[in-house]
């Protein structure tokens, strides 16, 4: 598993992709993009590289995120999520 952002930078240190990467360590063959940016709300870009593995893109609410302490549990939940419905 290899979990990393693409975030604005006033909120890029509350995503924290190594907690996400840790609590699903046992996942093989599996990326996570987590985006978290001002501009934009679109679709989900799901893909699958020439190697087979598959890289999930989660966007995380950027005015959720930006007022929050702490986003671990809701990366988390989110990833758990996109995971069960692959």
């Amino acid at each position: 598993m290899v979990v990393v952002k693409i975030a604005d930078q006033d909120v890029a240190d509350k995503i924290d992709t190594q907690y996400v990467e840790t609590q699903l360590s046992g996942v093989q063959n599996i990326g996570i993009v987590f985006v978290c940016t001002r501009e934009g709300e679109e679709e989900d870009d799901d893909w699958t590289d020439d190697a087979g593995f598959r890289h999930l893109v989660i966007r995380l609410p950027y005015e959720e995120v930006f007022q929050a302490k702490d986003v671990q549990k809701m990366m988390l939940m989110m990833a758990r999520e996109r995971l069960e419905n692959q």
